[in-house]
């Protein structure tokens, strides 16, 4: 089985997309048998503020303006598919239809946090969509398993349920093979010792899939890994992973 996992996209107004169109164009040529998306698609500044009592601040213009660059990232990415679909379809073939799985993010999770605190919202506020693309959507930290593998947009550990911030502590943890999105760096951990069944518990987190700088992590911070991957041979928890970057796909895949 081959897998795409797309780590953290946080699409919003005014950054570049056409990353997420080679991607498409990589996912059309590669056809993996699942898409993976780990979370924070939509990165929603619009609901990146508190106030004085720890209530998100909802500003419903720039909301719908947050929802609809999420959706312009979305199209970019599965316009390669969509087009191929239709080429297929209308040479009476079968379609390429991957097995699509979206992970809510913490950013996704921001709109479900607001309705919790103010419930006369709801109902009133615009949803993702996400499901009218194709996506089977899971809700914020609900692992998906998948050939033994887990993928979740962070591991929970410790009785505060924090992001575990390591691949090798998240496999001394949970003993099962997790992949995982969240934080801005490309971190991989394969264990040396092989379990009974021949298989090994492999750990990676990659949360940066975007070519924008964000302001608040200043310069070094921003020198961070940013790409895609792709898993093969996935099997009962093991896999052998290809790591695309983003300069790899802008190259040889737009």
């Amino acid at each position: 089985m081959k897998i795409i996992m797309i780590p953290d996209t946080q699409v919003k107004q005014d950054v570049p997309l056409e990353h997420l169109s080679a991607l498409g164009n990589y996912i059309t040529d590669k056809r993996p048998d699942v898409v993976v998306h780990i979370g924070d698609h939509f990165d929603m500044p619009s609901l990146g503020t508190h106030n004085s009592k720890g209530h998100i601040v909802y500003e419903g213009a720039r909301m719908l303006s947050d929802l609809e660059a999420g959706w312009a990232g979305m199209d970019a990415l599965l316009s390669p598919l969509n087009s191929l679909n239709a080429q297929r379809k209308k040479n009476k073939k079968l379609g390429y239809k991957p097995r699509m799985i979206f992970c809510h993010g913490n950013h996704e999770n921001r709109r479900d946090r607001l309705m919790s605190q103010e419930p006369f919202l709801r109902g009133a506020l615009p949803d993702y969509n996400l499901e009218r693309y194709g996506w089977e959507v899971h809700p914020f930290l609900s692992p998906v398993r998948v050939e033994g593998v887990n993928f979740c947009h962070y591991a929970q550990g410790g009785a505060m349920g924090r992001p575990i911030s390591r691949a090798h502590l998240i496999a001394v943890k949970k003993h099962e093979s997790w992949v995982v999105g969240h934080q801005q760096t490309f971190d991989y951990y394969i264990s040396p010792h092989v379990k009974t069944d021949g298989s090994r518990v492999q750990c990676i987190i990659a949360g940066a899939f975007y070519q924008h700088e964000e302001d608040y992590m200043q310069i070094q911070g921003n020198q961070h890994w940013r790409g895609a991957l792709m898993l093969t041979e996935v099997r009962n928890g093991s896999f052998d992973v290809v790591t695309l970057s983003t300069d790899y796909l802008l190259r040889n895949w737009l």
